[in-house]
């Protein structure tokens, strides 16, 4: 694994300012082939499964489900967002908590999602995965994502490194890009058997250049573009889908693991 850093800012205050910038999120998706919901619904197959998303945000994929009345709850680390969610709905099931203590019983859950949270652990992954496990019943189902060590996530940091170029100060640490083999071992070492990998996008790298994305939405809030998968125009879309097609392994920017837990 490798470890991305960033000068402008800690990984903590990065996403406490993300989420105070984004307003709030949908509450549902329009388009259920985007990342992240196109991935929940391998795992999402039963109304009464207890689910989890951990790392949740600003409620996205929670919101999603539980407008239809499926059993979920979110758990997120930052306040922030917890906050803007009970604002927005408070009726949902969300909390601010440690992935690495979750106030739940061992087995307790059935389905358990991770939209973007490992990546963002510097010191306690290996103990947030274990945690993760225990959480699970046996035979049950579970989505991780993490950030690939490939050509794209290297261009990307060669972007950032750029834009904060006249910033000064120490480093931080902003997140891990990983293998998908040291990534399915991390995973199988608590249990956790990876059964499909998809290569997937949240947002390409082609999203950088204003010329090419689509002005339907490129002036919308944050909320609203990442609602639909930050669009593209033509030019963007031809583009990218090439790269996808033939060399999603180095220009995807999110890695979706699909699995379950191990039975004794």
């Amino acid at each position: 694994m490798r470890k991305a850093l960033r000068r402008a800012e800690t990984n903590e205050c990065y996403w406490d300012r993300r989420w105070e910038e984004a307003g709030s999120d949908a509450a549902a998706f329009t388009d259920l082939s985007i990342y992240p919901v196109k991935y929940a619904q391998m795992v999402m197959t039963d109304a009464e499964d207890r689910a989890l998303e951990l790392g949740c945000g600003l409620g996205r994929v929670v919101k999603h489900y539980h407008r239809q009345n499926w059993n979920i709850a979110g758990i997120e680390r930052s306040a922030v967002a917890v906050e803007r969610m009970r604002q927005d709905d408070p009726g949902l099931d969300v909390s601010v908590g440690d992935a690495t203590d979750l106030p739940l019983k061992d087995g307790e859950i059935d389905v358990l999602m991770a939209f973007g949270l490992y990546h963002n652990i510097e010191h306690e992954l290996d103990e947030a995965l274990a945690e993760s496990a225990r959480v699970i019943a046996d035979g049950g189902r579970f989505c991780i994502t993490m950030r690939p060590d490939n050509v794209e996530m290297r261009l990307n940091e060669r972007y950032w490194k750029w834009h904060n170029r006249h910033r000064t100060g120490p480093l931080h640490f902003h997140k891990w890009l990983v293998r998908e083999g040291e990534f399915i071992a991390l995973l199988k070492k608590h249990g956790l058997t990876v059964t499909s990998v998809y290569h997937a996008r949240n947002m390409s790298i082609l999203y950088r250049v204003p010329w090419l994305r689509d002005r339907r939405t490129s002036d919308s809030p944050e909320s609203v573009r990442r609602a639909a998968g930050y669009r593209l125009n033509h030019v963007g879309r031809t583009i990218d889908g090439w790269l996808m097609r033939h060399r999603p392994q180095d220009f995807c920017n999110v890695v979706v693991f699909i699995g379950t837990k191990d039975r004794p």
